[in-house]
């Protein structure tokens, strides 16, 4: 979360940092000065830790070739002093992991338009000096930086601390350091002098959200996901009242907008509930569940469409299976990352700091990613190979025919939408543009279902008639319409018994 800051508190702000500074550099000159009389041969280091810092003094010469090595807590951040350096006659040098002083050094800019544009320390603060003070350094400092978390920030560079200035307006300078190589999870940095050392961020690039796109991203997602929500929940009815959901068509519709649905309906119900690490993984786990299966039910429509026109085989007898690998291998998967996640750090690894929903700080997202993936391009090649197949079949007029045709017009659209969708998802770091497009095509997948699968389709359409008529029943000259029981394979399943009017309203248009 980001908080405004005013002039006077960032004068205020400046002056607390640079108080900060002052004392631990008194601090570390107290330590070399302690270091003197207690540091000798009989006891040549001292070493302390404590839930604020871990400390290390170590007296050092240039001729024993011994260069000063320290780690802070679980080895993650380091400091190396080259022995070069020493003094021939000896050198005290002091080593200081700081572990919680850079939480209070968040940059924050705020510019007219209300956007924040953040630059901060995703490490901890490290510090080294040495006595006597080498007047240079013949051997760059070695420091080895674990990052806090990975965002969608990007290295600003290896600073060290030099004051507040016209040059450094935030206190920090990269002048002298910089960076050998860094990853998603550490920094290696260089430097030519002894001080207090970090990596900056810079995130200014990555993402500007000012305070109006928070509040309009929020009413799309909250008023999207409500209307894809009733989407689902009329598509399931629609299909349970008439169509025979024992056929498999009905059966995979029903289970894409249920399994759509729920992970819709855990989305609102806990996606900010970060409070309760328990609550938290549990709406991220069932989050990414529900999700994975309805892509597999969009796999298991593409595949049945494809047994349909291409292999011309009757799945009917298949479908426990379907069900089984549906519902099961998302669990599966979603097993594995919870496994993946409890290990070194922890099962609160496995959901992001802001959200309940997959980390990208371990690489977790990259699982749902990567299933994601594989569940498009296979759709897509089967989409591909049953519309190649169209020209050869029937003629139109053929009631089985239609059935497939509305069968891969849905999909035409509904198998590259959920794609994309995803796709702008992954792009959402890069620009606002696609945070836009990215909630409003995620939060209408469910209200996109139902115009595809309901109202477009004009089989669902004349069963709705039907079974208003059978409840109103409608007059033809002044006669009641007749019961009749039919029954019509097509898209949907077999229709109930119901009330009809004339043979004429079950032509197919």
């Amino acid at each position: 979360m980001l908080i405004h800051e005013d002039q006077p508190n960032k004068k205020a702000g400046k002056e607390i940092k640079g108080f900060i500074f002052k004392t631990l550099i008194a601090f570390e000159k107290f330590v070399l000065n302690y270091s003197h009389h207690h540091v000798n041969e009989s006891t040549p280091q001292i070493k302390l830790i404590s839930s604020n810092l871990a400390l290390r003094i170590q007296r050092g010469f240039r001729h024993n070739a011994t260069d000063f090595h320290h780690e802070g807590p679980g080895r993650q951040n380091s400091i190396d002093v080259p022995s070069i350096n020493f003094d021939d006659n000896g050198s005290v040098i002091v080593g200081i992991v700081y572990k919680g002083l850079h939480e209070l050094f968040i940059k924050i800019y705020s510019n007219s338009d209300g956007i924040k544009n953040t630059r901060r320390l995703n490490t901890i603060i490290m510090a080294a000096t040495m006595d006597p003070k080498p007047e240079k350094i013949n051997q760059n400092v070695a420091l080895n930086f674990k990052h806090i978390k990975v965002t969608g920030g990007k290295i600003f560079g290896c600073v060290s601390w030099s004051g507040y200035s016209e040059k450094n307006p935030d206190g920090w300078s990269g002048e002298g350091c910089h960076a050998v190589i860094s990853n998603s999870e550490q920094t290696e940095c260089s430097c030519n002098h002894m001080t207090h050392y970090a990596v900056l961020f810079d995130y200014s690039d990555s993402l500007e959200i000012t305070t109006m796109d928070e509040k309009i991203l929020a009413i799309l997602t909250y008023v999207g996901l409500t209307l894809s929500i009733v989407g689902i929940i009329l598509t399931i009815i629609s299909y349970l009242l008439v169509t025979d959901v024992h056929q498999p068509l009905s059966q995979i519709r029903v289970s894409l907008a249920g399994s759509l649905g729920a992970g819709q309906i855990m989305f609102l119900a806990g996606v900010d509930a970060t409070e309760n690490t328990g609550v938290c993984v549990t709406v991220a786990a069932l989050m990414q569940y529900f999700l994975m299966a309805a892509f597999c039910w969009m796999l298991v429509e593409g595949v049945y469409l494809y047994l349909l026109v291409v292999k011309v085989y009757n799945i009917n007898n298949k479908m426990s299976i379907y069900h089984v690998m549906s519902w099961g291998i998302p669990a599966v998967v979603v097993a594995i990352s919870l496994s993946i996640a409890a290990g070194e750090d922890g099962i609160q690894s496995y959901v992001s700091k802001k959200y309940c929903w997959m980390s990208s700080a371990n690489n977790l997202i990259w699982i749902f990613v990567a299933f994601v993936a594989i569940i498009e391009v296979l759709n897509l090649l089967i989409l591909v190979r049953v519309i190649k197949e169209m020209p050869t079949m029937q003629p139109t007029g053929d009631k089985h025919i239609q059935q497939i045709r509305l069968g891969i017009r849905a999909c035409v659209v509904m198998i590259p939408l959920l794609g994309v969708t995803w796709l702008f998802g992954l792009l959402t770091s890069l620009h606002k543009a696609f945070v836009y497009i990215f909630t409003i095509l995620n939060s209408t997948q469910g209200f996109l279902i139902f115009l595809l699968h309901c109202v477009r389709n004009s089989q669902i359409r004349e069963r709705f008639k039907r079974r208003l008529n059978a409840v109103f029943p409608a007059t033809n000259d002044g006669k009641p319409a007749r019961k009749t029981s039919q029954v019509s394979q097509s898209d949907v399943g077999e229709v109930k018994t119901v009330y009809v009017q004339p043979c004429s309203a079950f032509e197919l248009k």
